[in-house]
């Protein structure tokens, strides 16, 4: 076989790879993960803004629930209007921007590894690694901002490091401009932004670029971003700072600082034992081990300065994003499991890396080990869920409730109803301060159905241990005193998966939900 041969099967190799990889996304796109509520309430307040017609509305399914609007996740709707103008209202539609973006950032990924790694062999597999993991996977299933951010950081990094002199400060506003758009998306703005200020810092610490123009350039159109955001979210709400302070309060954003850095311990046990409420956390161990290896390894070669200058040169700035990563999370506080994908892309170079000081035989069995290992988990955490189905759930609530009725239930279910049908039972927390019972809160809102999960059961036994889920149930035995007296059971069916919202109980036994119509 001649080299042009050889060269034209390995196209084709990577073309069915590629098609292949690309089925099995959308093969299971509406599978894995299972549908949180999350996704619902972003895609729901999208679906007011664009009925209304006014980026400063708030969501529909939250009347007790104090909400203010504000421009932070402007972009975001803005994305999810388009695709929902296009395709209709569903999970999928949601869940296909997501998977674009996912999309990008392997792009992104591999145009930034072409910097880090002189052979083009080890980007693809840098890539490759990253693809398969079961967390980026995750992400890019997940109707929510996470992989949108990874793209833009993955992006900015690559501008930052591909700069060249005759640039001028272009090479400085460019990452600057996809980190400030990242603004419009989520908060978690912030985190993303660390890395290149910190590799900025290091060049003029270093004294290899030791102005301080860049790193003033870099700032200065984020901070010009930043104030586009706030001068809009102040449009919105005048009180936009105390409130979205207040806002912050309740995920312990405002913590002292020496209060973050202890639980940033606790942040990593919790995703290594897979520990969580009502988010999905994949396993990723098998993560945990080969990353912590990688990142013990780079360490005593970037201190014995062993190996080739370059591959030395090239560790610096991905132990530096890292730690930048890392630090953000602590700073901001909030430690949501969702925000850990931001240093697997970097941990995938990071240990490719490392596996390229090693010698050839070695190189090629821990390569193959990684990405089988990589396969096999992201499929048992596949299988673990493959049997949940949405469209399901979907189908048994329809056979006892119209999309245009007004009904209490849980926020997942969003997706069937017709905007600002469905209210949240998270607002049932909140009727003591304003002074309302069970009983006049339905009556206000002319509530029709009340979607009863075995859940609220489970939550009452064991409170106050998961409060957190919809705030305490103190209205628990007026709201049975309510069903028995004032409503009728209409339908009742059984879900494994969207019975509970609780991850430990999730697929654990057949949760009942009953449909109740109030009958007077």
């Amino acid at each position: 076989m001649t080299q042009h041969s050889r060269s034209k099967h390995t196209k084709y190799l990577w073309a069915l790879l590629l098609a292949l990889y690309i089925s099995l996304h959308f093969f299971t796109l509406d599978r894995f993960p299972f549908v949180h509520s999350d996704e619902s309430w972003l895609s729901g307040l999208t679906r007011n803004i664009a009925e209304k017609g006014d980026f400063s509305v708030t969501e529909t399914f939250f009347d007790l629930k104090e909400r203010h609007p504000h421009a932070i996740k402007l972009l975001f709707h803005a994305v999810q209007i388009l695709f929902y103008k296009l395709m209709g209202y569903s999970v999928l539609t949601f869940r296909l921007i997501s998977l674009c973006f996912g999309f990008l950032s392997l792009i992104a990924m591999y145009k930034l590894c072409r910097l880090v790694f002189s052979s083009k062999d080890s980007a693809l597999l840098a890539t490759a690694l990253l693809a398969v993991d079961v967390q980026f996977i995750y992400a890019s299933h997940f109707a929510r901002q996470e992989v949108i951010l990874l793209f833009l950081l993955l992006s900015a990094l690559w501008l930052k490091l591909a700069a060249k002199p005759e640039q001028g400060i272009w090479g400085d506003i460019a990452p600057g401009i996809l980190i400030g758009l990242s603004i419009g998306f989520h908060p978690n703005s912030f985190i993303i932004a660390l890395p290149i200020g910190t590799i900025y810092l290091y060049e003029i610490l270093t004294h290899k670029k030791p102005k301080l123009r860049g790193l003033a350039v870099y700032v200065l159109t984020i901070a010009c971003f930043a104030a586009l955001f706030v001068l809009i979210s102040l449009s919105f709400n005048t009180n936009f700072f105390r409130d979205y302070a207040a806002y912050g309060s309740e995920f312990d954003v405002l913590d002292p600082l020496t209060s973050k850095i202890t639980q940033i311990k606790d942040f990593y046990l919790k995703l290594y034992y897979g520990v969580s409420g009502t988010y999905y956390t994949p396993g990723i161990r098998f993560q945990f081990f080969v990353f912590g290896a990688a990142l013990v390894l780079a360490v005593l070669k970037l201190i014995s300065k062993k190996g080739s200058p370059g591959n030395t040169h090239q560790l610096m700035p991905i132990l530096l994003s890292l730690a930048a990563l890392n630090a953000g999370i602590i700073l901001v506080g909030r430690f949501n499991q969702t925000s850990i994908l931001f240093v697997f892309p970097l941990f995938h170079i990071l240990t490719v890396l490392v596996v390229e000081s090693l010698r050839n035989p070695y190189r090629y069995a821990l390569v193959t080990v990684l990405l089988i290992g990589l396969l096999c988990l992201t499929a048992a955490n596949y299988l673990t869920y493959a049997e949940n189905s949405y469209d399901r759930y979907i189908s048994e609530i329809s056979k006892g409730v119209s999309p245009d009725s007004n009904t209490l239930g849980n926020l997942n279910a969003e997706f069937y109803f017709e905007n600002s049908r469905l209210y949240d039972y998270r607002n049932l927390a909140y009727l003591k301060e304003n002074d309302m019972t069970f009983e006049a809160y339905i009556r206000k809102n002319r509530i029709r159905y009340i979607l009863y999960s075995e859940e609220l059961e489970l939550i009452h036994a064991l409170r106050p241990k998961w409060d957190g889920i919809y705030g305490p149930l103190d209205y628990y035995d007026e709201m049975q005193a309510f069903l028995r007296d004032h409503c009728k059971q209409v339908h009742a069916f059984t879900d494994r998966f969207y019975g509970v919202r609780i991850v430990r109980y999730i697929n654990t036994k057949d949760w009942q939900i009953r449909i109740y119509e109030v009958a007077d």
